[in-house]
């Protein structure tokens, strides 16, 4: 019982003290009354705090959309999971195509169930006109490819009805431009197929831009069935992608996969070793890029941190220089020392909490203006994206205020601290 009475009273008098040193804070005036050295130096703290918070904010909300819109564009051009042709293990290599046996597609099936096994035929070709040509990569998908991601970015014309669709094609708008054609044009296909060439002719049903050049450059959408029928053997496809999976099982689901080919390989039911390939092979240039911009978010992040204590202990010095006096008041009063310095903590605080205010009002609505209208523009050659991504999310908004209120709160507790050092006999007459 007198242990619980004692902790009881403990909290009482912690937060009775509490509310004395704010009740004390809120007397010192910062803005009306006070000097003017004060009002500069609350000035200076108050807009580099909101400075701070303003850009730490928006430096996220940049870098999440930025890394969101590319890894988005990223997945839609490349299969999360893909299984390859057969490996070599004399050679050390991979061909180029193959015809899957009946027991590949079944274990495949199996094995990433419910996501979808979707056959890809991947053929190299020229796209030619009268006067210009373009080499390009025709892909053509085969039954339970989701489409969406292309008709996402289409931008003209219709998406024909693949696979059944034998004479159209899709093409980018990079192309389009270069060749000097439009939808409803007729091109000619060149493939090269064992050191044959075959011509065919197609119209453009559709043009695509996603402003991802090295795919809108070189990437067309034909028909599965047409690019098939190039080949006498119309069962030999590119690769076996898996479609429908979320991004965190690419991996566990790789590596399940892989491990089940290898072993119905050892076993005999397979004649052949198939590698399994992922995303974050074919786009690790892309993803590497990525990875870069989480350093960019910490050197900004350090530099803000900085210049938000920078100005918050050049202001608070000011504030102690002008208080001196009512510093030697408190102490010979009876304050103790760390009253005092908890009196100017909570001084300095309020000034944070005005800034953070001020900086989340400048933050959040610059994100939400950006995310509605897209009135800050960029190269789309140099960054793949016509304007600049941001990402509203709530999460990372309460992290940074939360974290950046705990480091203000340790970087003033420290200068705070020489006001209780002053001596009362020195200061009561201090100007």
């Amino acid at each position: 019982m007198r242990d619980r009475l004692g902790i009881w009273w403990k909290i009482r008098n912690f937060v009775v003290e509490m509310k004395l040193n704010v009740w004390i804070s809120k007397r010192l005036r910062t803005r009306r009354g006070a000097r003017a050295s004060t009002r500069s130096g609350v000035v200076i703290a108050v807009a580099g705090v909101a400075l701070a918070v303003a850009i730490m904010e928006l430096c996220v909300a940049i870098a999440t959309g930025f890394k969101g819109e590319i890894r988005h564009k990223i997945f839609g051009f490349d299969a999360s999971v893909a299984v390859l042709p057969p490996y070599d293990t004399e050679t050390q290599t991979t061909a180029a195509e193959f015809s899957p046996e009946p027991r590949l597609w079944n274990l495949v099936e199996h094995t990433v169930a419910p996501a979808r096994a979707v056959a890809v035929q991947n053929r190299q070709a020229i796209l030619k006109t009268d006067s210009n040509f373009v080499a390009v990569q025709c892909v053509g998908y085969g039954s339970g490819h989701d489409w969406a991601f292309v008709r996402e970015h289409l931008v003209q014309g219709s998406l024909p009805g693949f696979p059944a669709a034998d004479d159209s094609v899709v093409i980018s708008t990079a192309m389009s431009r270069k060749l000097q054609i439009g939808v409803g044009d007729r091109v000619m296909l060149y493939f090269f197929d064992d050191g044959n060439i075959k011509a065919r002719r197609r119209y453009v049903a559709g043009l695509y831009s996603t402003n991802f050049g090295e795919y809108d450059d070189a990437m067309v959408y034909a028909s599965y069935s047409g690019l098939s029928h190039l080949r006498s053997d119309t069962t030999i496809i590119s690769a076996i992608n898996i479609e429908g999976i979320g991004e965190d099982m690419i991996m566990p689901l790789a590596d399940t996969l892989q491990s089940m080919l290898i072993e119905e390989y050892q076993r005999g039911g397979l004649s052949t070793v198939h590698p399994v390939n992922t995303v974050y092979q074919t786009g690790m240039v892309f993803f590497n890029w990525l990875d870069l911009l989480d350093t960019n978010v910490v050197v900004v992040f350090i530099l803000m941190l900085c210049v938000a204590a920078l100005t918050m202990i050049s202001s608070l010095f000011i504030i102690i220089l002008d208080r001196v006096s009512t510093i030697g008041i408190l102490r010979a009063i009876g304050a103790t020392r760390h009253q005092v310095s908890e009196v100017f903590v909570a001084v300095a605080m309020r000034l944070v909490m005005r800034g953070m205010l001020i900086g989340n009002c400048v933050g959040i609505g610059l994100i939400l203006l950006q995310t509605a209208t897209h009135w800050l523009p960029l190269d789309p050659q140099m960054y793949y994206i016509a304007y600049v991504p941001m990402n509203f999310n709530l999460w990372h908004i309460l992290a940074i205020n939360a974290g950046f209120a705990l480091a203000s709160w340790l970087i003033v507790s420290l200068p705070s601290r020489l006001a209780s050092r002053i001596d009362p006999s020195q200061t009561v007459r201090y100007e």
